[in-house]
Order: C-alpha cells, then sequence, then structure tokens
C-alpha cells in the first residue's frame, strides 16, 4: 500500500531503484571495478586492494604499500513495461462520502523505464607503522532512476525517479599478529532525491478531465545525512588462505526538502486551504532506514591462480514502511507498507594472473530480491537476478595499474499487482488516493566499469 507521496520520500532514500541500481532491493554492489571483476566474491578477504576496505576495513591491514584508487561505473539498465493497467480513485469525505474514480487511459507499454547511472568511487590507504593501517572510502552505495512516460498508465503511481548518495568511510585495520587483524570504521550518508507522480481526481473522460485533472505531476525533493560504523576481522590461518568477515550498520536517515503537490489545474495557492482539493507548496519530510549488511569471504592462492567466495545478508527486515509528511498540502500524511524481508547474495570468483603485466577475473553471483509479491510497487519492480562478470588489470609499473571490467545483470521477469492507499488529512483518515494496478516487466543490465590505482 503506498502513495503518490510517500513515494517520493522512499524512493528518494532507499529506493535507489533496484531498476536502475542493479543490485536487489536499492543496493549498488558496483562500488569498485576490481572488486566487480570476480563479482565481488572475496571481497571481505582481499589482499593488497584498498577498495575492499568499505565491505571489510580489516583487509586495510594487507596493504603492501600506500595506495589510492579511483574508479567508476556506468549503468545501463533495459526495464521493459507491457500489459500494465491501472484503476485510479480520489476519495471525497462528507455525508455522504463519495469518489472519482475511472480506468487511467494512456500507454500500457514501454521500452525502457530504466535510466542510465553514473557511479563513481575513490579510496585512500596509507600505512602508519607495521601494524596499523589507515584508510578512506567515498563510495555510492545506494541510488536510483526510472522515468516513465507523462502518459503512461502508471503515472499516478509512478512518474519520475532519481536518488543519489555518498558515503564517506575512515577506516583503520590493526594488525594484532600475522594471522589476525581487525578492522574498524566511520560511516556518514548523505541521499538526496527527487520523486514525482500525479495526483488528484481523474475521470477518463477528456471533456471533463481538461477542466479538473491536474497537468503537471506533484514533484518532492529532499535530502538527509545520516551515520553508523562498519567493522571487520580478517583471519589467514597461512600463506595462502584468507577468511574475512565485515560488517556494516544499519543507517537511520531523517529527511527534509520541499516540493509542489498538485491535484487540479493551475497555479499552487497559499497553505492552508479551506478547499477540498488545491494545488499548494509544501515542505516534506520523513525518514528511512538503509540495512545493516554481513559479508564473509575466502579466498585461497594455488599458484598463479586466486580463487574466491562470498556469502552476504542483506538485514532488509527494517525497511517495513514509509512515513512522509506533507503538512501544507492536500494529503498531510501518509504511509504505505513495502514488508521487505532479509535476503542473501551469493558470489563464486577467481583471478588468474597471466603474466607479470595482465591479471584476468571472472566470476558469477546470485542476488536476492527483499521485495514480496504482494507489496511489489511499479517504483521498485525488482526481483532476483544472476550477475555475471569479467575484469582485467594492467599493470604498467610498480606504480600504476589501471582496471576494467563488464558485467551483465540478468533480472528474472516480474509481475507488479498491488492496491496502493495512502494519504490523509485533517478532514479525513480515509485513504484519500487508491491505485489499483497491474504491469509486466522485463530487465537486464550492462554494466562497463575503470578504474586507476597508484601505489606509493
Amino acid at each position: 500500500m503506498r502513495y503518490f507521496r510517500l513515494r517520493p520520500t522512499l524512493s528518494v532514500i532507499t529506493l535507489l531503484l533496484s531498476q536502475t541500481i542493479f543490485a536487489a532491493g536499492f543496493q549498488i554492489n558496483e562500488i569498485s571495478p576490481s572488486l566487480q571483476g570476480d563479482a565481488t566474491a572475496g571481497a571481505a578477504a582481499a589482499n593488497n586492494d584498498v577498495s575492499s576496505l568499505f565491505t571489510n576495513p580489516a583487509t586495510l591491514s594487507t596493504l603492501v604499500q600506500n595506495q589510492a584508487y579511483i574508479g567508476a561505473n556506468e549503468i545501463l539498465p533495459t526495464i521493459k513495461l507491457s500489459d500494465a493497467s491501472a484503476i485510479h480513485t480520489v476519495n471525497v469525505p462528507g455525508e455522504p462520502p463519495s469518489s472519482i474514480s475511472a480506468t487511467v487511459l494512456g500507454k500500457s507499454s514501454e521500452g525502457n523505464v530504466g535510466q542510465g547511472a553514473f557511479v563513481p568511487d575513490a579510496y585512500i590507504g596509507i600505512r602508519v607503522n607495521p601494524k596499523l593501517v589507515a584508510g578512506l572510502g567515498i563510495v555510492a552505495p545506494y541510488g536510483l532512476k526510472t522515468h516513465y512516460d507523462n502518459n503512461s498508465v502508471l503515472r499516478f503511481a509512478a512518474d519520475y525517479s532519481a536518488v543519489q548518495t555518498v558515503d564517506i568511510v575512515p577506516a583503520i585495520a590493526y594488525s594484532i599478529n600475522d594471522q589476525w587483524a581487525l578492522g574498524l570504521g566511520f560511516q556518514a550518508q548523505y541521499i538526496n532525491a527527487n520523486f514525482s507522480n500525479y495526483n488528484g481526481p481523474y475521470t477518463g473522460i477528456s471533456a471533463l478531465d481538461v477542466l479538473i485533472a491536474a497537468t503537471q505531476p506533484t514533484l518532492l525533493k529532499a535530502h538527509g545525512w545520516g551515520y553508523g560504523y562498519t567493522a571487520g576481522v580478517l583471519y589467514k590461518p597461512d600463506l595462502c588462505t584468507r577468511i574475512g568477515l565485515g560488517f556494516r550498520s544499519q543507517i537511520s536517515e531523517q529527511l527534509r526538502g520541499d516540493g509542489q503537490q498538485f491535484t487540479l489545474p493551475g497555479d499552487t495557492v497559499p497553505a492552508p486551504s479551506n478547499e477540498f482539493l488545491f494545488n499548494a507548496q509544501t515542505s516534506v519530510h520523513g525518514a528511512i532506514k538503509t540495512p545493516a549488511i554481513l559479508t564473509l569471504s575466502a579466498a585461497r592462492d594455488y599458484n598463479r591462480w586466486t580463487l574466491k567466495a562470498s556469502a552476504q545478508m542483506n538485514f532488509w527486515h527494517t525497511f517495513n514502511q514509509l512515513s512522509i509528511y506533507m503538512p501544507d498540502a492536500f494529503a498531510t500524511n501518509a504511509t504505505f507498507l513495502t514488508k521487505w524481508r532479509n535476503t542473501w547474495f551469493g558470489a563464486l570468483g577467481a583471478e588468474f594472473r597471466a603474466s607479470p603485466t595482465w591479471t584476468l577475473r571472472g566470476g558469477l553471483a546470485y542476488d536476492e530480491t527483499p521485495t514480496r509479491d504482494r507489496y511489489r510497487d511499479p517504483r521498485i519492480p525488482d526481483n532476483d537476478r544472476i550477475w555475471a562478470n569479467i575484469g582485467a588489470t594492467y599493470h604498467l609499473n610498480k606504480c600504476w595499474s589501471f582496471d576494467g571490467v563488464y558485467s551483465h545483470i540478468f533480472i528474472m521477469d516480474q509481475t507488479v499487482n498491488v492496491t496502493q492507499a495512502s494519504g490523509t488529512n485533517a478532514i479525513t483518515t480515509v485513504p484519500l488516493e487508491v491505485n489499483q494496478v497491474y504491469a509486466k516487466y522485463t530487465g537486464s543490465a550492462d554494466i562497463i566499469g575503470i578504474a586507476a590505482r597508484y601505489s606509493f
């Protein structure tokens, strides 16, 4: 159950749309072209790779030299919409109460509702002494961008969504002895989001809708900071084996911003208004939680090969619902249920040191969606996915090396069949708008990444 208004913030926050983000939920796995080459298998047990500090800060202890690393991924999704339909209802309070309800007319299929995304990352690690290493990572762990046609039959449920995040992670690692190392870090996470969808009465009769239907979508913008921590341990039972466990805490974020809500033709008016339906500028605020993540990885060196594996738990159960408050709007508050569940991510990969100049990588991963069939909606039409990756490193000299990676994500077909009901104000506690939505989606994504590493 969702609502146009609450959606904004939702996508704002967490729904970095799985559609465009391309990890399940709204998590972004593209945090390092180096790690991505083998599907992040072994990421929490990486060796001499500063970019692994985000997964497990204890891996900083393996740095042979100081390192600076900068990379970027371009995510190119294709999300096809078909067989879409919707019924939109506005409930009007009174004695007796009434409603305006109609089947939404417009486009029922689209070639691509996903939007490309640029995902950068940067890291630096400095050895302070033989036992202590300090590092800093700047990554984009969550994100979203989707856009439906303005004439889509789903326009009352979803129009445009864009979310950007930045996570700043200072961390340290301490080597207890040759076998054990501990890591600890701090997370400061910023989220910025924009969201839009259409609101207000709609009859499906052109002559009437010209007079009563909004001519532009509601647009909400919000941003905020949240804070957490990261911790990890690295165990090396022998010279060829590494086992790592990394944990990133849940982060709670308060989002604040502003928006314009349109329910009728015309401009906005000062709020509050004595009219039941009105266009208004309003402040927006709400809260969201991004999940805690636990990653267990292992890596084993065999001559010129390294075999890697990872298992990750994503504690999405904290994202149970989203409440959004818009004190000056026609709907002053809205709450919708997400009922997300905890999920797992598994990856297997290998690295081959083909020559002193070239290192080759490959990996496969399975990523489980946190969404449930009953609550999945068109703003987050997520489903399970399989991730196939190939990558390589070119070692120019002792100081410089360059990474390249290509990934293809296969997304399982999904269906959205949901009733969104939310939005109340001082006049009524009955849901102000209800959207009954059905749609089918097929999707995939191509991802290209490059990076440069400087050791000094």
